[in-house]
């Protein structure tokens, strides 16, 4: 005799209707928890995106007590002192970071990557591992910058997500920095048709997933070139390191870097230099 089984209620594509209900259930909580992360995400977007207007402050040295011995400059006064420092990429090869040590440089600002200037494609800087790691062997302080042609605040995102990683394993004294130049090279540079105000938002956004992150944001770039890239009031809110190759630097507002060279001489390293100051308040 054959067994009595009870035959079972299903929905009309074979799915048993307990099972269909909960995988209905399943499917809008999804949907819901999506549209949530979704929203999540916009709020955050927007937070990075945001630009403050931040008020011009002057900044206060006294160039007077600045001086210089062959190509190294110093500054000293009642409330700031300098440190010697140096930014490195892929440019200078190989690097004897025990002879830089031995000149008196104190930290270095090192490229972790860089955006191609005409297509577009993210690199990481070759030398940039070898660098961090002799860097902080020799006990030189780090910092670490990315070389940006962001036309958008996604690829702004994209390039802050990309140095994130890169310094995931590292500890860093000094900044993370955002450094957008026009390229010199004609007219395929990706940023040349971006208004002041785009390539602004592209600053922030990467300047604010960074500070997001942890890290303390910066932004470079040269005396001229700030006023002329930029906003000038959106990008106060940060650090600025500052190039100028003169007698002092003349850019007005506050600052934290200054190059003051791209053809210094140091040790362990062929070619010129660039060398920056760090001011540093006394405590």
């Amino acid at each position: 005799m054959a067994g009595n089984y009870r035959k079972r209620h299903r929905s009309s594509n074979g799915i048993p209707i307990a099972l269909s209900i909960f995988l209905s259930i399943l499917l809008i909580a999804l949907t819901a928890l999506g549209l949530k992360l979704r929203e999540q995400e916009i709020a955050i977007h927007e937070e990075e995106e945001r630009m403050i207007e931040t008020p011009y402050v002057s900044n206060v040295f006294d160039w007077n007590n600045l001086s210089w011995n062959g190509d190294y400059a110093y500054y000293e006064d009642d409330q700031w002192y300098s440190i010697q420092g140096i930014d490195v990429s892929a440019h200078q090869e190989v690097i004897d970071w025990d002879a830089v040590k031995a000149s008196g440089v104190e930290f270095a600002m090192i490229r972790c990557g860089y955006r191609g200037y005409q297509y577009g494609y993210v690199h990481k800087d070759e030398y940039f591992d070898r660098n961090m790691q002799e860097a902080k062997r020799v006990g030189i302080k780090v910092g670490v910058y990315f070389y940006s042609q962001a036309i958008s605040p996604e690829e702004a995102r994209e390039e802050a997500d990309f140095t994130l990683k890169q310094i995931e394993n590292y500890e860093l004294d000094l900044p993370v920095v955002f450094d957008m130049e026009e390229s010199d090279t004609g007219p395929n540079g990706r940023i040349l048709s971006l208004s002041k105000e785009e390539k602004t938002e592209c600053a922030v956004t990467f300047l604010h997933r960074v500070q997001n992150a942890g890290y303390t944001p910066m932004i470079y770039n040269s005396t001229m070139l700030f006023e002329e890239l930029f906003v000038t009031e959106y990008i106060q809110e940060f650090e600025i390191w500052v190039a100028e190759y003169g007698p002092y630097p003349r850019y007005p507002y506050e600052f934290s870097i200054w190059q003051y060279t791209s053809s210094g001489t140091v040790p362990g390293i062929e070619g010129g230099t660039d060398m920056d100051l760090l001011f540093i308040r006394k405590e």
